[in-house]
């Protein structure tokens, strides 16, 4: 990016009120409300179309040409284009889409075939008053350019793609029925629009569905693909829930906050107030909601939610490791107490019932300070870590420093031979540096150079906290799954035609692919998640995406009760640059009933960014009627083929 470019802002708002059927009355008023803040906020920086068509609007003159500020699928995919030519590497790029959404069973080699292929409805324009379908995988597309030339894209879908409507003829939901002949009259090849070459990979990592680089983008959706967006009414007027909650929180924190910060809150609202939907985050989490992020803050922080008797609820439970009398800071979005839990508004709370999903709080302090749905909880003691003992060697200077700042870290810390049971183990070698060993005394690999003389304890505990946190997601299980929960579902990973269930040692050639898939056997909804447990100590969400929905078998028998999701294992560059030929994973695989996020379970490469402390989740059972959840761990052995030299 040329260092002299003055970064811009490109927004492209589209709302549809006017359909010729099921016609809708919240979209225009919801990209109406987003652009008055966005010009009272970025005022000249930012650039914005509006394509809209509400029921007080004049149909387009028949000339054979639209208008460019009618929300026809022309209109549209050339607002993409023009933005995509007009922007330069760096720029910000905001879409808004507020109407009907719609599916169809899947009909291509990259269609989901659990939930089909999804559309924004948009309107033909001319006399004939039809819509036209913008598929998915054409919009992909047209993203992946934007990507591809270095635009950092934020695409927010108030919409919905549910197929459960199709019962329902609800005009506040936002969803119009599958119609052949207009797909028909407009078809598009998918092949089109798939990648030629075989994405680059990096360890390992699920084969996009998307098609674009996904540290370039983050979409926000109003709900799951089985869910319906609906536009209640808010201050006596009707809005879609995610347009409005969404607003609510860029008018309090800002465009400058990260996009899981911003969906952490959204969800909240969201359970908070009742609504039955459930926004889901695909891309980059960490990208900055439409600005730079204004901080490198990386602890990573639970919504809140208070409930109707008062009880202040925790979104985290057994299944993330929350225990009882865990304590946390709790602090409004809106303020900096990431860091800086003592100054300004801010509660203390401890955890004083644990569920599968969800955990009470109950407040530590007797402050007037009154707690919101929406505020942030950082942890302060995590007692799950101190099931991973440090043991230090007693000729390691500044013992009562080294004591101190690994208790601080919520770490169980030993002297010497004070306890033969440690997970790690840090001793001094014979080049004036630590060493970092394991219950077997052998030397931890993958780790950065630690010197005496450039490390500091504060960094070596960090670093100490980030390996327990990285065993505590290993460990992590539920003991008393519930029967029924268990039976309900199959997952397996397969490889070469060979099916191997959890617990099961799977070996992989470096680069190939293997695929993941789960089965829904019940009659309700599963939410599934996969992370990698790379050789590096990072653990990675490999969805890139909050969660991926399997549905039951539908009524109409068009939506498939499984799922299948490609997977790509690979052994990282620093070890292939220091000469290893084979290296160990874990796919982690967690089910559950409802949907939750497991976002606090990540961690980056060790060295790949400062030894920064974050909050830590561990092992604890759970089952208890509000929730269930099941995690399953496949390891993974991955090998270089004999004739491979890299």
């Amino acid at each position: 990016m040329d260092s002299h470019h003055t970064i811009k802002h490109y927004a492209i708002l589209i709302g549809i009120d006017d359909y010729p059927h099921k016609p809708l009355k919240s979209c225009v008023r919801d990209v109406q409300d987003i652009r008055v803040y966005l010009e009272r906020v970025l005022q000249d920086s930012i650039k914005i179309q509006m394509i809209t068509a509400s029921k007080s609007d004049l149909k387009p003159p028949d000339t054979g040409k639209d208008p460019i500020v009618w929300p026809t699928y022309d209109n549209v995919v050339s607002a993409l284009k023009t933005v995509t030519s007009l922007a330069r590497s760096g720029d910000f790029v905001y879409i808004h889409y507020s109407g009907h959404g719609t599916r169809k069973p899947p009909s291509g080699e990259f269609s989901n075939r659990s939930t089909g292929d999804l559309a924004l409805v948009l309107l033909h324009g001319g006399e004939e008053n039809q819509v036209k379908y913008l598929w998915g995988f054409e919009l992909a597309s047209l993203l992946k350019v934007m990507a591809n030339n270095g635009l950092i894209i934020t695409l927010v879908l108030d919409c919905c793609f549910s197929a459960s409507v199709y019962r329902r003829d609800d005009p506040n939901i936002r969803f119009l029925p599958y119609d052949a002949n207009v797909d028909s009259e407009y078809s598009l090849d998918p092949q089109k629009y798939s990648e030629n070459d075989s994405p680059a990979y990096r360890d390992a990592s699920m084969v996009p569905n998307w098609l674009i680089n996904p540290d370039r983008y983050a979409i926000l959706t109003a709900c799951g693909p089985h869910e319906e967006a609906i536009g209640p009414r808010f201050d006596g007027q009707s809005h879609g829930a995610l347009s409005y909650f969404l607003l609510g929180i860029l008018e309090c924190v800002g465009l400058t906050k990260k996009h899981e910060e911003i969906y952490n809150y959204l969800c909240a609202k969201f359970r908070g107030s009742g609504l039955p939907q459930n926004p889901v985050l695909y891309g980059n989490r960490d990208q900055g909601f439409f600005g730079q992020v204004n901080s490198d803050i990386t602890t990573i922080a639970l919504p809140i939610i208070v409930k109707q008797n008062g009880t202040l609820e925790l979104q985290a439970g057994h299944a993330h490791g929350i225990n009882d009398g865990d304590r946390f800071i709790l602090y409004p979005l809106s303020s900096d107490q990431c860091n800086s839990g003592s100054q300004g508004q801010s509660v203390a709370a401890m955890v004083i019932r644990t569920r599968a999903l969800t955990s009470d709080l109950g407040r530590s302090d007797m402050s007037s300070i009154c707690v919101r749905t929406g505020w942030m909880a950082r942890a302060v003691i995590q007692r799950s870590l101190q099931r991973f003992p440090i043991r230090l060697a007693s000729s390691l200077p500044y013992r009562d420093e080294w004591l101190k700042a690994l208790r601080e870290r919520s770490l169980n810390v030993y002297v010497d031979k004070q306890n033969d049971l440690f997970a790690f183990e840090v001793v001094l070698d014979n080049n004036r540096g630590y060493l970092i060993l394991n219950e077997s005394n052998q030397e931890i690999i993958n780790l950065p150079a630690i010197s005496q003389d450039q490390t500091s304890i504060r960094e070596i505990s960090n670093l100490l906290k980030h390996l327990a946190r990285f065993e505590s997601v290993r460990h992590l299980a539920n003991k008393a799954p519930a029967d029924s929960f268990v039976e309900s579902f199959d997952v397996h990973i397969f490889k070469n035609g060979m099916a191997f269930g959890p617990g099961s040692r799977i070996e992989i050639e470096h680069g190939t692919m293997a695929e993941l898939a789960v089965e829904n056997k019940g009659d309700n909804v599963l939410y599934v998640f996969m992370y990698d447990l790379s050789p590096c100590w990072q653990v990675k969400n490999m969805f890139r995406a909050t969660y991926m929905v399997v549905p039951p078998q539908n009524d109409q028998k068009q939506f498939k009760r499984n799922t299948r999701k490609n997977l790509r294992m690979g052994i990282p560059e620093q070890m292939k640059d220091k000469g290893c030929s084979s290296c160990e994973d874990i796919v982690k695989v967690f089910v559950t009933s409802r949907p939750t996020s497991f976002d606090l379970l990540e961690l980056p490469k060790l060295g790949e960014i400062a030894m920064v402390s974050k909050v830590d989740r561990s092992d604890r059972d759970g089952g208890d009627g509000l929730g269930d959840w099941v995690a399953m761990n496949f390891p993974i052995r991955v090998s270089l083929r004999a004739d491979t030299d890299s």
